[in-house]
């Protein structure tokens, strides 16, 4: 049994799989107050879950964009399961190249990102992974990754307008009831929700004039994924669990090393 673990600025997101199949997964807040043995009962709770105990865990991988909780992380794992965790980065073997300035740059996540799509679908495509920013991988023809883009997240970017607007008010991100709001609430909805998507896909048209590519192939993955993509005519697929098959396949392809 796989344990991989998604540690991002907002969320940590662990998966179990047996073999191919993602047999349980788990979102936690990225808590940096927790101690290495609270993480450890947190993850041996939720394992008991579905009836697993640390003997059933033989291997460990961890792509992350929070250094601190790396360690955390790391240090829990060596501690409780006696084992040495895989941790995701640009020197191992990913099976395609980074082709910019600098690949060091490229966070763990995308690069499970753009692993796991280039395996699962047809290059050349698209990534928009919808997290604390929402990021855009893009892959060429051969699979590689040529670059792409970061903006605010949803959540975060409504975060700070909430903030610094003191007659705005927190509303459910989600499509609302008119398009041309009649009340706050729709108005909120429209611009937040429907202004992301309108972003997404605005950057999307122009990745596809740059490229010469009119039907270029979008897959979303993260929070609100499944419900961006039922609002876009632009994007194909949602696949929640992207990054976590990304993480299980750069591990597989690097165990013996």
């Amino acid at each position: 049994m796989l344990l991989v673990i998604d540690i991002g600025n907002t969320n940590t997101v662990l998966g179990l799989f047996d073999g191919e199949r993602l047999v349980a997964n788990w979102r936690l807040v990225s808590s940096h107050t927790r101690t290495v043995d609270e993480y450890w009962i947190a993850v041996k709770l939720l394992c008991a879950e579905v009836g697993l105990t640390a003997e059933h865990l033989n291997g460990v991988a961890i792509s992350s964009v929070v250094p601190d909780l790396t360690t955390s992380f790391q240090r829990m794992i060596r501690k409780y399961y006696r084992l040495e965790p895989l941790l995701i980065s640009t020197r191992l073997d990913l099976g395609l190249q980074l082709l910019v300035d600098n690949p060091g740059e490229v966070g763990a996540d995308r690069i499970c990102d753009v692993v796991a799509a280039k395996n699962q679908y047809t290059p050349p495509l698209v990534v928009v992974d919808l997290g604390t920013a929402t990021t855009f991988e893009v892959l060429d023809s051969n699979g590689d990754y040529i670059g792409g883009a970061i903006a605010p997240g949803m959540i975060t970017a409504a975060g700070e307008l909430f903030h610094k607007a003191a007659q705005l008010y927190k509303v459910e991100l989600k499509p609302p009831d008119h398009l041309i709001g009649k009340n706050t609430r729709e108005h909120l909805q429209t611009g937040i929700f429907l202004g992301h998507v309108a972003m997404i896909e605005g950057l999307i048209m122009r990745f596809q004039k740059e490229l010469r590519l009119p039907n270029l192939f979008v897959v979303t993955t993260g929070g609100f994924c499944e419900e961006i993509t039922r609002n876009s005519d632009l994007i194909q697929v949602a696949d929640p669990n992207l990054t976590l098959n990304g993480i299980r396949l750069i591990y597989e392809r690097n165990r013996r090393n």
